[in-house]
């Protein structure tokens, strides 16, 4: 800028103020004040009044500052810079318009590329000389006879190094590539419009496979429909109600039906029992971890330890009580066997008398009435010290069982599953009839079913077996 406007001016700034080249800056300031009250466009009525009094003010503008007055003082030591600087070019180009610029570039461009063209023809003269030197010292050094087709390729090359004409110019050869484009533009369009049309009939194709697929697989899955397996439902052992088979008589008596339900359990097991394999100690000590496992009170004990073992129920039960009973008293513990045989103690049963119909079901009814509601308190005590005395081991056989009037609608309620049936006939095998509290000692070991529910359950299994026997006659 300040280049330009010493150009412009071509006047010494101090001269056109009227002060000397040292004057200080109030000297420069006063000057200014009396020039532009008498160059001010709206006192100065010539032509040049705007200009003069735009150059007053740069003119000002330079002096007043320190640092931009020392680089004029500068440039009237050493004058504008000429050709040999940068700044003189990067002032020309600045004043330049675009159109300049362009034409400047496409100058600048076709002198360059027309040297790059001359100089990769001499490249390949030098090439080619140099070979063709090594070529004479070869046939000068060894004398042998050359290839007449290497001969034949490097005269071609000669033929072929052509010095660069006029029309190798940047200009003409793009006007030579715009007419040659012109020229193939309606095959260039034929094409794409082809590459078009087979990009669409491959499109269509990829839809239309896409969709047969879809179909077969939509087939296939209608071909193969998956038939859900029924889950295996356990039997509840409900009596049928369509056909009439005639039922037990109700006024038998529980020691009756008590002896019925043994012997069939008894036949039962004669016919299902198979010959185990022998106890090994790996068993044994499998028995052992099993039991702690699944400790007593679990549902369907001893059925999840007989299926970690691969053997039968009364094989298992049979095997714990052998151990139960061999393993040595502590004080105040009670053998199983000895329990057992205490149990086993046949009580003094009343002679059968026949009595009508009527008089039977009042007994059975009002017989069943105090077997609920009799818990004595000499019965209490004894069953405190009983378990007081029962080891560890003995308690395996024992499920926990509440006496919740609500807990008991609910058993009464649910449906007998077929553990808590394997789990009744085993403790009717363990406690037969005669034994000492036999349905309270029943009730515990069958897991949420009370004394009640085992009784009826019984009474419904001997009418089974009855019908059973009716049905085979």
């Amino acid at each position: 800028e300040l280049f330009d406007l010493v150009e412009e001016v071509q006047l010494n700034f101090y001269q056109f103020l009227g002060v000397q080249q040292d004057a200080s800056s109030a000297d420069i300031r006063k000057a200014y004040r009396k020039l532009s009250l008498t160059l001010h466009p709206d006192k100065n009525k010539d032509e040049n009044a705007e200009t003069q009094f735009r150059q007053l003010v740069a003119i000002y503008e330079v002096l007043k500052d320190d640092e931009r007055r020392q680089r004029y003082d500068d440039i009237l030591i050493n004058g504008l810079p000429d050709w040999r600087q940068p700044v003189f070019y990067y002032r020309r180009v600045r004043k330049m318009s675009n159109a300049e610029l362009a034409l400047l570039l496409f100058i600048i461009l076709t002198v360059g590329h027309y040297a790059v063209v001359w100089s990769i023809y001499l490249e390949k003269q030098l090439d080619e000389l140099l070979s063709r030197k090594k070529r004479e010292k070869k046939k000068r050094m060894g004398g042998k006879s050359v290839d007449v087709s290497k001969l034949g390729a490097s005269e071609k090359n000669e033929r072929l190094l052509i010095k660069p004409q006029w029309h190798d110019l940047l200009p003409c050869k793009l006007g030579i590539w715009f007419c040659l484009t012109l020229k193939a533009l309606p095959h260039l369009i034929q094409d794409a419009g082809q590459f078009y049309a087979k990009y669409k009939e491959t499109k269509l194709k990829e839809k239309e496979d896409a969709l047969t697929r879809t179909e077969l697989e939509t087939l296939q899955k209608q071909k193969k429909v998956k038939v859900k397996k029924p889950k295996p439902e356990f039997p509840t052992y409900t009596p049928l109600e369509s056909t009439y088979i005639q039922s037990y008589d109700h006024g038998t008596s529980i020691e009756e039906i008590e002896e019925q339900m043994d012997d069939w359990l008894e036949n039962r097991n004669r016919t299902q029992k198979k010959q185990a394999p022998e106890w090994t100690e790996e068993d044994l000590s499998q028995l052992t971890r099993s039991m702690v496992k699944f400790p007593g009170g679990t549902p369907g004990r001893w059925e999840k330890i007989a299926h970690e073992l691969g053997r039968s129920v009364t094989d298992v039960t049979t095997k714990a009580k052998q151990l139960k009973d061999s393993v040595t008293c502590s004080p105040g513990m009670v053998k199983l066997s000895e329990l057992r045989s205490s149990a086993q103690t046949p009580r003094p049963t009343k002679a059968a008398v026949a009595l009508p119909d009527d008089i039977i079901t009042q007994r059975e009814e009002d017989a069943e009435a105090p077997e609920v509601a009799e818990i004595p308190e000499a019965r209490a005590r004894r069953r405190r010290l009983e378990e007081k005395a029962r080891g560890r081991r003995q308690r395996d056989f024992e499920e926990e069982s509440s006496d919740e009037d609500d807990e008991d609608e609910q058993r009464r309620e649910r449906p007998w599953t077929q553990g808590q049936q394997r789990l009744l006939e085993l403790a009717l095998q363990q406690y037969p009839r005669g034994a000492a509290d036999r349905w309270d000692r029943i009730a515990r070991c069958v897991p949420a079913k009370s004394k009640e529910d085992c009784i009826a359950r019984y009474r419904l299994l001997v009418e089974l077996v009855q019908k059973k026997k009716q049905a085979k006659s």
